[in-house]
Parts: C-alpha cells; sequence; structure tokens
C-alpha cells in the first residue's frame, strides 16, 4: 500500500512539473524545433547512449572481481538492462540498483558483496561526474542570478566527499555497530558489518578502483556529449562548456526523489538553466524531453530480458532484501 501511495505522489509530481512548464512554453515554437530536428544526429546521440551503457557494464564487472564470483558478460548485459528497465518502473527507493544487486548475488547468494560492488558502480559514476563539472566549473565558472549553479556544483561535492570518508572509514563503523548492537540492533549491526567488509575488501584493490574511475570519467563525458549531440540535432548553438556544468546539475536535480524517475524535474532543469543563457524555453523543453526520451527507450529492451530472468519468489525476495538494507 505505502508503494503505490509513493508511486501515485511521485506520478502527481511529474504531471503537476510538466503543466508549470508547458504553461511557460510557446508551443507553436516548441513543435517547430522538434520538426526541424535532424533525425541523423539525433540517431547518433541515441547509439552514443547506449555505448556509454555498455561500457558501464565491464565497469561493474571490475568492482565485483575482488568480491564474488563473477557473473558472464552476457549476463551481466541482461541484468544491466533489468537495471534500467526497472528504475522506469519499480516504486521503491532503491529501484533499479536493487534489481541488479539482486540478480548478479542470486546465484551464489552474496548480496552483501553484489551490494557493494553495485554501490562502488554507482559511486564512481558520481565522482567522476563531480570531478568534469568541478574542472569546468573552475575552468569556465559559470554564474547565473536565477540559480546558484556554483553551490549546486561545490556543496554536491563536499557532501560526496564526506559520504565517502565514512564509507571507507573502519573506526567509524565500529562506532556504529557497537552504538546498534546497544540498542537491540544486533541483526542489523550484522549485515552492515558484512556489506563494510565488502567495502574494506575493495579498499585493499587500488587498481580496481582506479580503472574503474577512468571507466567513470569516460562514460561521463559520452552522457554529456548525447545532450550536446541532442542540441546540435536539434539545430541549436551551444558552446559545449555549458554541457560540462549543466547536464551534472541536472542529473543532481532529476535525482531528488518526488518525481517518476526525474521526469519533469529533469526537464524544468534544462528549461531554467539553458533558458538562463539566452535559449529559449521552447528549446529547452525539446532538449529536455528529448532526453528523457532517450533515457526511457534505452530501458525497454530491459523487460524483455526480464521476462526470461524473473522467477516467481524473486519479486519477494527483492522485497524482503530491500527492507533489510532500508
Amino acid at each position: 500500500m505505502k508503494s503505490k501511495l509513493l508511486a501515485l505522489g511521485k506520478t502527481a509530481v511529474t504531471v503537476f512539473l510538466f503543466y508549470l512548464i508547458f504553461r511557460k512554453v510557446d508551443v507553436h515554437e516548441f513543435f517547430g524545433t522538434l520538426g526541424n530536428a535532424r533525425m541523423d544526429v539525433l540517431l547518433l546521440a541515441f547509439l552514443i547512449l547506449w555505448l556509454g551503457h555498455y561500457i558501464c557494464i565491464f565497469r561493474w564487472r571490475i568492482l565485483m572481481r575482488p568480491l564474488m564470483p563473477v557473473p558472464s558478460l552476457g549476463q551481466l548485459f541482461g541484468i544491466y538492462c533489468i537495471g534500467l528497465f526497472f528504475n522506469l518502473t519499480f516504486p521503491t527507493v532503491v529501484g533499479g540498483d536493487l534489481v541488479k544487486m539482486y540478480y548478479a548475488g542470486k546465484p551464489t547468494r552474496r548480496y552483501a558483496e553484489s551490494f557493494a560492488a553495485t554501490f562502488l558502480d554507482r559511486d564512481a559514476g558520481m565522482l567522476a561526474m563531480m570531478i568534469i563539472a568541478g574542472i569546468a566549473m573552475a575552468v569556465h565558472p559559470v554564474t547565473l542570478s536565477s540559480i546558484p549553479v556554483p553551490l549546486i556544483v561545490w556543496g554536491a561535492c563536499l557532501l560526496f566527499l564526506f559520504a565517502n570518508i565514512a564509507i571507507f572509514a573502519p573506526r567509524l563503523h565500529r562506532r556504529l555497530t557497537r552504538g546498534l548492537h546497544r540498542h537491540g540492533m544486533a541483526r542489523l549491526a550484522t549485515k552492515i558489518d558484512a556489506i563494510s567488509a565488502a567495502f574494506q575488501v575493495m579498499g585493499k584493490h587500488r587498481s580496481a578502483l582506479y580503472v574503474s574511475l577512468l571507466i567513470s570519467l569516460a562514460n561521463q563525458l559520452l552522457v554529456i556529449s548525447v545532450s550536446y549531440i541532442i542540441a546540435e540535432g536539434l539545430r541549436l548553438e551551444i558552446p559545449f562548456r555549458y554541457f560540462l556544468v549543466f547536464v551534472p546539475v541536472i542529473t543532481l536535480i532529476s535525482m531528488i526523489p518526488v518525481s517518476l524517475n526525474g521526469m519533469g524535474l529533469r526537464e524544468y532543469a534544462f528549461v531554467a538553466l539553458f533558458s538562463a543563457i539566452g535559449v529559449t524555453k521552447a528549446s529547452g523543453m525539446a532538449l529536455g524531453l528529448l532526453s528523457s526520451l532517450f533515457i526511457i527507450l534505452s530501458a525497454i529492451p530491459g523487460g524483455i530480458f526480464y521476462i526470461f530472468f524473473r522467477s516467481r519468489t524473486d519479486m519477494e525476495q527483492m522485497a524482503a532484501i530491500e527492507a533489510d538494507f532500508s
């Protein structure tokens, strides 16, 4: 019941955000921008998006190796696609990452290690995004009167840094588990011990972490390039340096869990940021909607893979695992 109410609330927020955006957009200009788009360039952007997805599978595989038996590349590809699909359809906090963790760890029941590998996979992507945004902001500062872009970028970088220090700090972990034991939460403390042990193992495999970061930097540049190429396909003349800062900011905003997969928030951020540098709101909306549409289209194959992976008990077991990790 709680999941259904959460999904209903996110749907309402998404619809309301789109209503607010379209109230400010010239509809004729919006459809005119889409009608004049170059389909060959848009197709190139979609293919590059898929290239980014594919190299992420190698990053995930590298992070798994020190922790657990690694599924085949074909299996990981299917699991990754299912994760993309569930990000759109699974009304939970963890979403697609939970599904990836579950199916990768299912053959050996090593869910703590699978959780650690999946978390670090996402963590490496976030670190790369922060590095690119920070360097871009330092080289070409972007200051807008309506949006505190520097505050968002540098604030997110600091929070990310402190969170990672806490994850890899054994002393902080010991204090946390002692506190849980004192408050009668021994079962939760045991699970945190298993996850923390996996993180500590990864701390001893620096080469895997460095390689995953290099892959993440390449992937994030591809993701940023996708938005730039979509803009080129829409015949919008926007310097690439703005995408280096704006796309990470838009990603951070879309991660706020108040709408369906960030839809509505993502488009609102596109319109707000790009209109502040002279792009019309209709063009910003077209750019944001196509970016979201590409994400949705790239997730659809995961539904097909899920038909071959699923079993009757999977949803129940995933719900139980999510309750434990929550």
